[in-house]
């Protein structure tokens, strides 16, 4: 296996096989600033891109939940409010520091 950055998740399974791909990585830096790294080559339709972040979302409520000691209704509430609420208000600046495709 190869070495993971400092700050990587450690992820147990083994979750890549023949037929899996990353198609998106994200990185907080000191809870200030981000980093998305979208491969859209894999997923050719940005709506099945949608089912994976909706998938995603329903993940993270019940990784919240079981790390925050809060019912999993509450927390996907709370990311679904706030992924709206930052959705229309479109606060802050996008920088694109790659254009294109990954490689």
């Amino acid at each position: 296996m190869s070495e993971q950055p400092a700050g990587a998740i450690a992820v147990d399974a083994d979750v890549s096989g023949a037929r899996s791909a990353e198609i998106a990585r994200a990185w907080i830096t000191d809870r200030a600033g981000s980093t998305a790294w979208i491969d859209a080559r894999i997923l050719e339709d940005p709506h099945v891109f949608a089912h994976l972040i909706a998938d995603t979302v329903r993940h993270a409520a019940r990784a919240y939940a079981g790390t925050w000691d809060m019912p999993e209704d509450t927390a996907l509430q709370a990311i679904v409010g706030g992924l709206t609420a930052h959705l229309r208000e479109q606060a802050t600046d996008l920088t694109t520091i790659q254009d294109g495709s990954l490689n």
